[in-house]
């Protein structure tokens, strides 16, 4: 029976934490993660938009400069939560993925299913 509280956890995010077909940590950390990120997906999206204008940068610039923030420790999400995060931030913007991003979730998200 599936529990009515259960928070929805996207495709995308899940494939962070599945190997073989299987998640690699219990269904309450992911969610918790997953409602983690999402936040900060958000308010990292008012920060791209910022630093775009205040910097007159391009949407490309902007996601990379806030992605190496992101990264810069103490990080408050593994490597590959982060490219997802970013991915999620150019979803809210309605901004492309551009191909560095891309490049980097499949890095990352290669690197967390093989633990």
């Amino acid at each position: 029976m599936e529990d009515p509280n259960q928070t929805f956890v996207s495709g995308s995010f899940m494939a962070l934490y599945t190997k073989g077909g299987r998640p690699t940590a219990p269904r309450e950390d992911i969610e918790a993660r997953y409602d983690f990120c999402d936040d900060l997906a958000t308010q990292v999206a008012e920060m791209c938009r910022t630093v775009q204008f205040s910097n007159n940068l391009s949407e490309t610039a902007s996601l990379k400069t806030c992605f190496d923030g992101l990264m810069q420790p103490p990080a408050a999400a593994s490597p590959a939560e982060t490219a997802w995060v970013m991915c999620r931030v150019a979803e809210l913007l309605e901004w492309p993925v551009p191909p560095w991003l891309t490049e980097q979730v499949a890095a990352h998200g290669e690197a967390t299913r093989q633990r």
